[in-house]
């Protein structure tokens, strides 16, 4: 395999201020995004009279995008600086998103545009998220990832429990158009937030002749399969997006029509599934420091088996609250996961190479949630809603394997401590 020239590094640590810069404009882009998630489809119905398959359509765009775009711009990113990347992608969220409310304004809006700039957003979207993943690594030395990570995702799960009600409660008073206004203005404080870091950026490596993108792609997926601590954290990804994603694709029907809850109680549950992901992002740190990294992860996966195994019984045996305590505990675990997944994918991998892995990882991590959505609709004619739910809890339930069989489970610090 042809390697890239040795990267071109510096070593100047970055300091406190700016990576609180960082993550103030992280958050912002958390929240924008998730803001927009609400504002967009909310724009199709109430402006636009879109239908279901519509509103379907804008929110499959974007999870194209990161199965398309995924592996060449993750390589991409590894020949670049990403900083630089990362601001360019805020503008053009920013540019794009603005052009709705000016054109609602003139009464000029249409579907066709609306879908033009969640595309475009999608693609931008992209860039932005690799960016991050990888240029957390050029400001946060290895002792420091786990807390950074753990202030990202507490940023991340605080954005998914708060964002879409006030964006919803701001539509209601104003209108969504308005609130894509104001996500629209979020961008531009995120990229002003980019724009102040001092932290020289590592100048990334140049091979001694031009290599086609793919030959950077296959890099990239080669260092994953031969990297066993990366194994083993798509592995564990894997199963609990598939899970999750087949609970959710029915979640809806299941609620509303089988067990004949209100939609204030499906509210109900789904928010203390958020309660649970922001739980499990504050208090990771704490718990790999009291019990290590790895065996963190296997214990919390043992714990989820029993608990997975509680929701194809909601209703029958398990009463709507122990069944929301549980969905919080799944949740949990997806909160704690994306603190020591990532910090574990930051801290094996080369800062030249981080583009190409996320890359790598983000596609078939976003492959997982397709695939748990699909098998779940499958499993949804055939076997009825319960048993898409019985297929997701035995994918979370064996979220724990892939860490127990791998060197993973004994290392109790990021640089391999056993």
């Amino acid at each position: 395999m042809t390697s890239d020239a040795a990267p071109v590094t510096t070593e100047t640590p970055a300091p406190d201020r700016d990576r609180r810069r960082y993550l103030i404009a992280s958050g912002v882009a958390l929240w924008g995004a998730q803001l927009a998630v609400v504002a967009v489809p909310l724009t199709a119905v109430t402006e636009l009279s879109v239908d279901a398959r519509g509103t379907a359509l804008l929110t499959a765009t974007t999870a194209v995008a990161f199965m398309v775009l995924g592996l060449p711009v993750g390589a991409w990113l590894d020949r670049v600086r990403r900083r630089p990347v990362m601001i360019t992608a805020d503008l053009v969220r920013a540019a794009t998103l603005a052009t709705v409310p000016f054109a609602d304004w003139l009464d000029a809006l249409t579907f066709t545009h609306l879908w033009l700039v969640v595309a475009v957003n999608g693609i931008a979207t992209v860039f932005f998220d690799l960016g991050t993943q990888s240029h957390l690594k050029d400001l946060a030395p290895a002792d420091q990832l786990v807390r950074m990570n753990g202030r990202l995702a507490t940023l991340t799960q605080t954005a998914l429990i708060c964002a879409p009600p006030l964006a919803g409660w701001a539509a209601g008073i104003l209108t969504p158009a308005v609130v894509l206004a104001v996500t629209s203005a979020g961008y531009l404080w995120s990229a002003t937030w980019l724009s102040r870091l001092r932290t020289p950026e590592p100048a990334r490596a140049r091979s001694a002749e031009r290599r086609h993108i793919a030959s950077d792609i296959r890099d990239g997926v080669v260092f994953v399969w031969r990297q066993p601590v990366l194994l083993t954290v798509l592995g564990s990804g894997c199963l609990v997006n598939f899970g999750i994603a087949a609970v959710t694709a029915v979640l809806p029907v299941y609620a509303l029509d089988d067990l004949g809850w209100s939609p204030a109680q499906l509210g109900l549950y789904l928010g203390a599934g958020g309660v649970g992901g922001l739980a499990g992002a504050m208090t990771a740190e704490r718990v790999a420091r009291r019990l290590g990294v790895g065996p963190s992860l296997l214990v919390i996966g043992l714990v989820l088996c029993p608990v997975a195994a509680l929701l194809p019984m909601t209703g029958s045996l398990v009463p709507g609250p122990i069944a929301a305590l549980a969905w919080s505990l799944v949740l949990y675990k997806v909160g704690f996961d994306s603190v020591l997944m990532m910090s574990f994918r930051q801290a094996v991998t080369p800062s030249y190479l981080l583009g190409r892995v996320n890359g790598t990882m983000r596609v078939l991590l976003t492959g997982a949630v397709a695939l748990g959505a699909g098998c779940a609709g499958a499993a949804a004619g055939v076997f009825g809603t319960s048993g898409s739910i019985i297929v997701a809890a035995v994918a979370l339930g064996l979220a724990w394997v892939p860490v127990a069989v791998s060197p993973v489970s004994r290392m109790v610090a990021l640089d391999g401590q056993s």
